[in-house]
C-alpha cells in the first residue's frame, strides 16, 4: 500500500481556470465518469473573471470567481470570501462583433463584419451611416499564409490551394478596447466554427483624423487577442490565445513561439513574451489585465502584480490559486475511489487534484510506487502531468486518467486505480528491470467527499533561488 510516514503538510501547487481547452488522451487511458470532468471544473476552476478596483487605490482590491471573492489589502495580503456571484457569459458571436465607447463627449461604435473573401472593422460616430474609419483585419491570402503550416500538421497533404479553397473567413469578435487620446485601441480575435479562420489583430484607430492601423505581429497570428492594456503611450500588453473549434489553448506558433501575455511596441512591431513567476512560458491564458500603475494580470493559475509597468524589466509579485479541502478528523486514504482498505489521513489542509459525485483526488506527502510504459510517461512529462489549469476546462476530452501498473508489462494497480493531475516523480529503475518501463512514485490518494468544501487558497509564488 502506502509508505509509512502519514503526517500532515499543506501543499500548494497549480490547478486551475476558466476556458474550453482540450489535450490529447493517453494511449491507456479509459474515459472516467461523464460527470467527474465537469464537478472538476466547477471546483477547481478559480480564475477570476472581474476585478473591482477602488477609488484612489484604497483597498481593497476584489478579484471575483464564482463562489469567491479574493481580496487583496497591503500589507495584510490575500483573504477569500464567498460570493453569490454569476458571471456573464464570455460572450455570443453577436454580442462580440460590435463595441460603443465614448470619446471627447461623443459616441462612437465598433463593428465587424465578414464576407466570403474578406473581414473588416468600421469605426461609425453616432448616428452617422457612413462609417469614420475602416480596416481590412483579414482575407484569403493573409489566412492562408499564417495557417497553412498549422493545418498541414492535421494534414500533412494539405495545398495553399486547397486550403485557400476550403477556408471558411471568420467572424472578427471585439474582445477589449484602449482609449488613448483621440485614439482607441481595439484587440481582435475572430470565430471558431468549423474551417473557420482569422488573424490575432491590434488595430488602432485614430479617431481625429478619420485613420486606421492594423498589427498583426506573426508570433499571434493563429491566435486571438483577449486583453490590451496601455502601459505607455507606445507600449501595449497584450493577453493572447489559441482558438479553434470547440477548444481554447495558450498561444503559441508553428514555431512555438508566442505567448500568453506579451508587451507589444506598435512603432517598431517588436513583440516580446513576459514569463510570470510560477508558470511554464507559453503555458498560461490570460483572464484579466488591469493598470497600469499598478498592473495586475490574472491567468488561469494565479494572480500578478507588476511594477514599474514602464520599465524595460516588470517585476513581478505572484501568487497561486490551491483548491483546497479542511480535514478535521483522521479519514481513510486509498489509492482508488472507494477502496475499504488504505492509510490513515491525518487532519489538515490538502489540495484537490481532481473529483467525482463521491470522492476527492488529494495530493499527499505520503506516497506509493508503480510503473508506466517509457513512451506514457514521456508524453505525460511532455504535457505537465495535465496539471495546467487551463486543462481543467476541456470536459469532453481531458485531462485523462493515469492508469499505474503493478509490474512492468503487467496489469494496472489495484484495479480501478486511476491518478488524474498529480506529477510524477521518476525513480531509479531496479536492477534487471526490464527496457521500456519507468519506475514511479504517486503522491496522491482518494478520500470521500462526504461533506467536505473546497475553498480557494492564495499562496505566494516562490521565486528561484538566484
Amino acid at each position: 500500500m502506502r509508505s509509512p510516514g502519514h503526517f500532515y503538510i499543506r501543499l500548494f501547487s497549480v490547478s486551475l481556470l476558466l476556458y474550453f481547452l482540450t489535450s490529447l488522451p493517453l494511449s491507456f487511458a479509459q474515459n472516467p465518469p461523464a460527470d467527474a470532468a465537469e464537478i472538476s471544473r466547477g471546483l477547481l476552476y478559480l480564475a477570476p473573471a472581474a476585478v473591482q478596483l477602488p477609488p484612489s487605490g484604497a483597498p481593497p482590491i476584489i478579484f471575483s470567481v464564482q463562489g469567491f471573492n479574493y481580496e487583496f489589502t497591503p500589507p495584510s495580503g490575500w483573504k477569500v470570501t464567498p460570493n453569490e456571484w454569476v458571471p456573464e457569459p464570455e460572450g455570443s458571436r453577436e454580442s462580440l462583433k460590435k463595441r460603443t465607447f465614448t470619446l471627447g463627449g461623443e459616441e462612437y461604435t465598433l463593428t465587424g463584419s465578414s464576407d466570403d473573401d474578406r473581414a473588416m472593422l468600421a469605426l461609425y460616430r453616432a448616428g452617422a451611416a457612413e462609417p469614420l474609419a475602416t480596416a481590412l483585419l483579414w482575407n484569403r491570402e493573409q489566412l492562408v499564409a499564417a495557417w497553412l503550416p498549422l493545418a498541414q500538421k492535421q494534414k500533412k497533404s494539405l495545398t495553399a490551394a486547397a486550403l485557400r479553397q476550403e477556408l471558411e473567413i471568420a467572424d472578427p469578435l471585439l474582445y477589449a478596447t484602449e482609449l488613448s487620446g483621440d485614439s482607441v485601441w481595439v484587440a481582435v480575435g475572430h470565430s471558431t466554427g468549423e474551417s473557420e479562420y482569422g488573424l490575432g489583430t491590434v488595430v488602432r484607430f485614430d479617431v481625429k483624423e478619420g485613420k486606421a492601423a492594423v498589427f498583426q505581429p506573426a508570433e499571434i497570428a493563429t491566435c486571438a487577442v483577449t486583453h490590451l492594456l496601455l502601459l505607455a503611450p507606445d507600449s501595449l500588453l497584450l493577453g493572447a490565445r489559441r482558438q479553434d473549434e470547440g477548444a481554447i489553448r495558450p498561444c503559441a506558433g508553428p514555431d512555438k513561439s508566442g505567448a500568453g501575455l506579451l508587451r507589444f511596441q506598435p512603432s517598431t512591431a517588436k513583440i516580446e513574451q513576459l514569463a510570470l513567476p510560477g508558470t511554464r512560458p507559453g503555458n498560461s491564458v490570460v483572464t484579466l489585465l488591469r493598470g497600469p500603475d499598478p498592473l495586475w494580470v490574472a491567468t488561469d493559475s494565479g494572480i500578478c502584480k507588476g511594477a514599474p509597468p514602464a520599465a524595460s524589466a516588470i517585476s513581478w509579485t505572484c501568487w497561486r490559486f490551491v483548491p483546497t479541502i479542511h480535514v478535521e478528523e483522521v479519514l481513510t486514504l486509498t489509492n482508488k475511489p472507494g477502496e475499504e482498505r488504505g492509510s490513515d489521513l491525518p487532519p489538515g489542509d490538502y489540495e484537490v487534484l481532481w473529483a467525482n459525485a463521491a470522492f476527492f483526488e488529494i495530493a499527499t506527502k505520503d506516497s506509493y510506487d508503480a510503473w508506466l510504459a517509457a513512451d506514457d510517461f514521456k508524453e505525460l512529462s511532455a504535457r505537465n502531468f495535465d496539471t495546467e489549469p487551463w486543462k481543467l476546462l476541456n470536459t469532453a476530452e481531458g485531462p485523462g486518467p493515469i492508469r499505474p501498473l503493478a509490474k512492468p508489462g503487467g496489469k494496472a494497480l489495484e484495479e480501478g486505480t486511476l491518478v488524474y493531475r498529480a506529477p510524477l516523480e521518476k525513480l531509479p529503475a531496479p536492477q534487471g528491470s526490464p527496457a521500456g518501463y519507468v519506475k514511479v512514485r504517486i503522491r496522491a490518494g482518494w478520500i470521500p467527499r462526504a461533506a467536505l468544501e473546497v475553498v480557494p487558497q492564495i499562496v505566494p509564488v516562490a521565486l528561484p533561488k538566484p
